[in-house]
Parts: structure tokens; sequence; C-alpha cells
């Protein structure tokens, strides 16, 4: 592959595989920037589940333009392979940060807000991400954080429309599997997914928010979340927060990632006019 031309981008270099694809180091020929470059792997070209997801990926991430979003450049097929070319990010997964040991508090918010800020800008835009966990976070050599992945996020319909309105009524949501991508698929990471999720039930940003919760959980203390076992000491601004984003009923839980940030904000205030 190294050399070939596929689109307008060169391949100089093979960066990793999975079981889903390759991705390439790679140039775009005419702007003269670099890119990575992901080609699914052909052996799932008569699988028609595996071209929808890749598909959902390019077009929920070159739908949303943000900072802390990984930029798709360009989506098309290449000699019947579909492929993505995206923004090249040189750095560490949060989950391999996470293996070198636990974060510190100022540390972990540094990741928090801008996942938060992202998944703001997905869920008004109607996109929830689906998958989040630490492999799906990316901190790049300069500290930006940046959210992988949108492989499992659902696109808004009327539905959606509907289920949000009722969302920001604090309305109890349906618990129907209408919005799962397939009926009758759990699609996710398991130890990350919120109850709905897991279930098969309908789902919105709150699962979203739940996952952020299990992620910043994971951080403050090195461990995974597992309900019924004793909490871990967490940083004392912080623990009524992550209880309400791991709430079982998502009713329970901050409506939307505005709502998490702004009481963030509002327990760091506390606690600075209580050390004051």
């Amino acid at each position: 592959m190294i050399g070939e031309l596929v689109s307008k981008y060169r391949i100089l270099a093979e960066l990793g595989s999975g079981s889903m694809g390759t991705v390439y180091k790679a140039q775009d020929t005419y702007l003269g920037r670099f890119a990575a470059l992901k080609l699914i792997a052909e052996k799932y070209l008569d699988d028609r589940e595996a071209l929808l997801r890749f598909e959902r990926e390019g077009q929920a991430a070159s739908a949303l333009i943000h900072p802390n979003i990984c930029t798709v450049f360009e989506a098309g097929r290449w000699r019947n392979r579909p492929f993505l070319a995206m923004e090249l990010l040189e750095g560490v997964t949060l989950s391999e940060r996470i293996q070198a040991g636990r974060l510190g508090l100022d540390e972990a918010l540094c990741i928090a807000i801008p996942v938060l800020s992202a998944l703001e800008a997905a869920h008004k835009a109607g996109i929830v991400h689906r998958d989040i966990k630490p492999g799906n976070l990316f901190i790049t050599r300069r500290g930006v954080v940046k959210v992988l992945d949108f492989g499992l996020a659902k696109m808004k319909s009327r539905h959606d429309t509907q289920l949000a309105a009722a969302a920001a009524r604090g309305e109890e949501m349906p618990t129907v599997a209408t919005f799962v991508t397939m009926p009758g698929t759990i699609l996710g990471t398991l130890a990350y997914m919120a109850p709905e999720q897991v279930l098969g039930e309908a789902v919105d940003g709150r699962a979203d928010l739940y996952s952020f919760g299990v992620v910043l959980y994971e951080m403050l203390t090195g461990q995974l979340f597992l309900r019924g076992t004793p909490m871990p000491d967490l940083p004392a601004r912080l623990e009524p927060v992550i209880e309400k984003l791991l709430e079982i009923d998502r009713n329970a839980r901050y409506r939307n990632a505005a709502e998490v940030r702004e009481a963030m904000n509002a327990a760091e205030v506390r606690e600075a006019m209580q050390a004051g």
C-alpha cells in the first residue's frame, strides 16, 4: 500500500491495524497536509452492518466542526473499499494515560472539560456518540483532547426530536428500542454503557453523560466503576457530580452536558469560598 494514491492522499506509512481495518499516514497531494487514512478491511466489504458503521463514522464526525472532535477531511471509496481521511493526531489515548497511573484532579479536569464541550456540540447537532470510553479519547502532544470514533453514533430523527424535547421538559423518557440502530443489537462497550443502553432501550445524550461519568471516575481512581462495590475516595467537589452522572435512572441524571459543566464550576466556586 505504501506509495498508493487514494483519492488525493498518498500513503506514506502504516500507523496501525485492527479488526475493522488499517490506518495509514498519508499526505494530501493538493494541500500538502498530512492525514490519517482509514481503510476498511476487505473481509467487511460484504458486511452490511460494518459498512454502515464505517459510513456513520464519517457522516457524524464530518457534521461536527469542533476543536475537541477529530476532524474528517473526506470520505469515499477506493477500489470499492470505503475510506476516511482524518486529522492526523500524535499523542496517546486516555486509556494509555490511565494505565500509567490515576490522574490528579487538575489533570482530570483538563481532559473532562473539553470532552464535555465536544459532547455538548454533538448533542446539539442531534448526534449521540454511544461509545465514550478512554480508548476513544485522545490527548495530543500539545495537550489537546480529541473525541474519536463516531462509528456507533446515533443520528437525529423525528423521534429523537420528540425525545430531546421531552428531556428538556424533564419528562420521563420512553423505554422502547426505537432508537437502537439495529433492533435487538446492543452497541457500545459494556463497562461504560448506560443501563438503558445495555437493555437496548432508547438512548439520548444522557447515555453519553453516564459513560462520561464512568470515564471521570476511572481517571480519578484508576479503577473501573462497578456498581455495588464500595466507592473509593473521590475529590469532595466532584463526588456529588459523579454520583449524579452515574444514576441508574436517566431522569435523575443531568439533562445535558452544559448542566454538568455548570455543576463542576459551581463546585469549584464553593470549594474556593470554603478555602478562603
